[in-house]
């Protein structure tokens, strides 16, 4: 019997509970998904740099996984529990009836069960159905071989995913079970007259607040923007977050009385047809749902900074490897002690230079008249405390402007000519340039061989020597070429060159030929460091790729969780309201304009979120481009776009299926 009345309450369920169902088959699908790269990844033909990435990516993903399983066991537990309150009436007529609560509780197990074979299964074939796009995406960011490409299954990816979905499971089971158990008989008959409370608010104070609300908030968006330089501490970071959470918080629960007193003040428009109705019916259901609402913006604040800033990362660090890495290979050796130059070791390492071409070449120097403390001068000597005696002697790089414009000709950076008593910084780190900027901006005079110098530019020049991942120059001190350098110990060789042939096969075999020769040299005392080009590209695409995947198993996961906490709440609400519903059509009110106010309760839940969201998310992403190290007028909008699709595709099919649903409830269909 019990299996029976089961089958039949599952097959009634399937459509009135679209909304857990929808979250139960995509939370599974975007699960795997994710999984299921390290499968992807692992059949791909890519370089020993990008492999290394490959594996660092997989275990952050694996450790992500972990973050969500959480995220998505608290929305399957929401959602039970929804459900589980919508069906009290009727569990009270189970009781009524005689049978007991084992029963109940064993009758709702065979449902759950039912529910989880078929939304796991939905789930999984959703899920192996788009991996193989995001086996595409995945070879096309990795930029490996899809010639190759052949349909995968990850049975790694479904173990996980069918393990973490029976923990969750299990856990709703239990809580149930808990659940039915402790209830009376008359809670179950009264719970569908237990409605929220709406507290009525002061609309003067709702509009005060409403205004403070956004006092605070526009302070921490200037904070975190026009005064970022101020916040020197995490302390103040954090403040800033928690004025950001208590702004909004505040928006939301001022916005019910706000938005009703403004509406009242249009009454042309108030009065119009169902309008008045419409605006009491939505300003309560805002006054009930402030703490929900908060989260769920806070979500897809998150969910939009997070997808805009790692699209947008990838852009610039693709334009930044042509800046940084603009010939074929670049070495430094720190000569001072052993006085080996790089050619020492390379023809110790037997390594020829045949294979190269355009060999620039050039030395730097190092003395003690040229130090921290001479060159940053007065600003060292007020942070001394800071700094130390060890900071202020150390000798500042220096190098003739003849030799490094040698290597930025190769660069097409910017050549400098220097008259016989001015000097230079070149530098592009950026703790450095605003370091020597402090010293420069007092035109700072030095002294070298007897000879007084003074700064052509009060601020450092963009420029490097030795091609890096990023922008790593702590400052090189140029001098003119007139300047005496024979009191001075060379410091570091340089070499920069290009391969003679340009084909991906020769530079790939001259790339592993360097590599395998010189894979002993670390543990020299001073060994040869070596950048070449194809592995900057692929560092830089490696970690763009991590730091996309990373972003939107992340901004899914915020997304999915928010759209389903406001869907059930849209339904919930609905649930409690269908009795005004009632009353309007026995008043004569046309279905027509009922269907109207509903879209306009859901258009205002669904849409106030993403607003408050997006006017959060304009000074967010600026904040995540500053973390994230993204410097420049770099373009948003691919990384905006892609946001924009999320939500449209999350957030809009929440909305549409709350909408049908909720039009269903208020129709009085059962729930």
């Amino acid at each position: 019997m019990l299996f029976n009345l089961s089958r039949k309450n599952f097959k009634k369920s399937i459509r009135d509970y679209s909304v857990y169902f929808f979250t139960l088959i995509l939370g599974v699908a975007v699960f795997y998904i994710f999984n299921a790269i390290e499968t992807q990844t692992a059949m791909m033909e890519v370089t020993k740099a990008k492999a290394e990435i490959i594996d660092m990516m997989n275990s952050a993903l694996e450790a992500v996984s972990i973050f969500v399983s959480f995220i998505l066991g608290y929305l399957i537990v929401y959602a039970s529990r929804f459900m589980l309150k919508k069906r009290k009436k009727e569990f009270a007529v189970y009781l009524t009836l005689g049978m007991k609560k084992t029963q109940i509780s064993g009758m709702l197990w065979i449902e759950t069960v039912f529910m989880g074979i078929i939304s796991l299964g939905a789930g999984l074939l959703v899920g192996i159905g788009l991996s193989q796009f995001m086996s595409l995406f995945v070879s096309k960011i990795f930029e490996a071989d899809l010639s190759k490409f052949v349909f995968t299954v990850s049975g790694k990816a479904i173990v996980k995913s069918v393990f973490y979905f029976l923990v969750i499971y299990i856990v709703v089971m239990i809580l149930n079970t808990w659940e039915i158990s402790r209830a009376r008989l008359i809670r179950f008959l009264t719970a569908e007259k237990k409605k929220e409370k709406n507290i009525l608010k002061n609309p003067i104070l709702s509009v005060l607040v409403f205004i403070l609300a956004w006092v605070i908030l526009g302070c921490a968006y200037h904070n975190v923007t026009g005064n970022a330089q101020a916040l020197t501490t995490e302390v103040d970071v954090f403040t800033q977050i928690i004025l950001g959470i208590i702004g909004t918080f505040l928006v939301f629960w001022s916005v019910s009385g706000f938005f009703a007193a403004m509406a009242g003040k249009v009454s042309k428009v108030y009065y119009k047809g169902l309008n008045s109705f419409a605006v009491g019916e939505i300003s309560n259901k805002l006054n009930s749902m402030v703490v929900s609402a908060t989260i769920i913006c806070l979500l897809l604040f998150m969910t939009v900074c997070i997808i805009t800033s790692v699209f947008t990362r990838k852009a610039y660090k693709d334009k930044l490897v042509d800046e940084m890495a603009p010939m074929d290979i670049s070495m430094e050796k720190f000569v001072a002690e052993d006085h080996k130059t790089i050619a020492d070791v390379l023809k110790e390492k037997k390594i020829t230079m045949d294979a190269f071409c355009d060999i620039t070449e050039a030395y730097s120097f190092q003395s003690e008249e040229i130090t921290n403390a001479a060159v940053l001068g007065d600003y060292l000597l007020e942070n001394a405390e800071f700094y130390g005696e060890e900071f202020a002697n150390t000798p500042v790089e220096v190098m003739k402007v003849s030799d490094y414009n040698k290597f930025a000709k190769r660069y097409n950076k910017k050549t400098y000519s220097l008259k016989e008593d001015e000097y230079l910084i070149v530098a592009n780190q950026e703790g450095s340039v605003k370091l020597f900027n402090s010293g420069l901006k007092e035109n700072q005079e030095i002294s070298f061989q007897g000879k007084t110098y003074h700064a052509k530019e009060k601020a450092c020049q963009d420029g490097f020597v030795m091609m890096n991942y990023d922008k790593y120059n702590m400052g090189i001190l140029l001098l003119p070429d007139e300047a005496d350098f024979s009191q001075c110990k060379e410091y570091r060789n340089y070499i920069a060159a290009n391969y003679k042939n340009d084909s991906k096969k020769f530079r790939t075999m001259v790339d592993k030929q360097i590599s395998n020769n010189m894979k002993n040299s670390w543990e020299a005392t001073y060994p040869v460091i070596t950048a070449t080009r194809s592995n900057i590209i692929d560092d830089s695409i490696g970690t763009s790729a991590m730091y996309i995947f990373l972003g939107m198993y992340l901004g899914i996961s915020f997304l999915l969780s928010g759209a389903a906490i406001l869907s059930l709440k849209v339904l919930s609400d609905a649930a409690d309201s269908k009795d005004k519903y009632e009353i309007l059509r026995k008043l004569g009110c046309e279905e027509r304009k009922i269907r109207g106010v509903v879209w306009k309760q859901n258009s205002m839940f669904f849409g106030l979120p993403v607003l408050i969201a997006g006017i959060h998310s304009i000074f967010g992403i600026q904040v995540c481009n500053q973390l994230l190290s993204i410097y420049g007028k770099q373009s948003i909008l691919p990384g905006l776009t892609a946001a924009v699709i999320l939500v449209l595709f999350f957030y809009g099919g929440y909305f549409l299926i709350a909408q049908l649903c909720s039009l269903r409830i208020i129709r009085g269909e059962k729930i």
